[in-house]
């Protein structure tokens, strides 16, 4: 449980290095292009070559497809809602893509890290491929619809840099290549850019929050909250009977199921003309809800409770 600790005092960290106007707002842009860029892809590469063989990768993609199943029913369910209350096109995209993203990454990583070590953190790499597809695909496919613009979904894939890493590394794994192949000071220097990773992400999480979209997104914001924090994870327990899955991978894939929303999606947003508001506003209520659901579904797990 310590890990949740470590989370809100970063998470306050950022909130108050903004609130002090040590960092704006628009510091995390710096922030997250040093986590995306840098810290995941040396995260990726190190822990994927130490941990992951070759014959055990069957059994890691499994996880991916159980996660993108979940992820693509919640983006349904977003979608009939906000059909039901007659959202815009804008308010629409901004609400199926910030119902159905979960935050494998950011959140996800240090939560599995914190619960489970290094074995929970290989399983959540894999969970999160699912969102990082469905961030980018969908992302980009509500984005053209918005805005008229055309934009080649190919091309945002592969040109997104963890997925770059993701590949390569697997590439690497059914290989065969060692990390004692690499030379020791490149092995130091990559656990020193991994190390950055989760401090960041926090940082850059509590630049990002802010009530004041709340009040003119409380109904969808309240939705996204339900969708993320409740549906998912309970659809992630039933699905896991289907896919067998048992001990550390239904224990990590369920945790991943229930994260918050993902950041991703408020960068869509302001790229296509998304109703960003709506997307803080739910992020904001989703993300502070989860410091107290994540705790309980991991107590719930633990003790066999579901």
């Amino acid at each position: 449980m310590d890990i949740i600790f470590v989370i809100v005092i970063l998470i306050l960290l950022g909130f108050f290095l903004k609130y002090f106007g040590i960092l704006s707002e628009k510091d995390k842009v710096a922030l997250n292009n040093i986590v995306i860029y840098v810290a995941i892809p040396a995260t990726l590469f190190l822990s994927l070559l130490r941990n992951v063989d070759a014959k055990d990768l069957g059994s890691y993609f499994k996880l991916t497809i159980f996660i993108l199943i979940i992820t693509l029913a919640c983006a349904v369910l977003a979608y009939g809602i906000g059909k039901l209350l007659k959202m815009d096109i804008k308010s629409l995209a901004a609400f199926i893509l910030v119902a159905c993203c979960g935050n494998t990454a950011f959140m996800g990583f240090a939560i599995a890290t914190g619960f489970y070590g290094v074995d929970g953190f290989i399983r959540a790499i894999f969970c999160d491929t699912a969102t990082l597809f469905v961030i980018i695909i969908l992302g980009t496919y509500l984005g053209i619809k918005v805005s008229g613009r055309k934009v080649s979904l190919l091309k945002q894939v592969v040109r997104f840099p963890p997925m770059i890493a993701w590949v390569v590394t697997i590439v690497l794994v059914i290989l065969g290549f060692q990390i004692s192949m690499l030379p020791a000071f490149v092995v130091t220097t990559l656990g020193y850019l991994s190390g950055i990773m989760v401090p960041l992400i926090m940082i850059s999480l509590g630049l990002s929050l802010s009530p004041k979209y709340l009040k003119v997104a409380a109904i969808p914001a309240i939705l996204v909250t339900v969708i993320q924090l409740f549906f998912a994870p309970a659809l992630a327990v039933i699905l896991s009977n289907f896919f067998a899955l048992s001990g550390l991978d239904r224990n990590v894939a369920i945790l991943q199921a229930g994260m918050p929303p993902a950041m991703t999606p408020l960068v869509f947003s302001e790229i296509y003309g998304m109703n960003s508001k709506l997307i803080s506003g739910a992020t904001f209520l989703a993300t502070v809800v989860s410091l107290v659901s994540i705790p309980a579904l991991h107590m719930m797990l633990d003790a066999g409770w579901i």
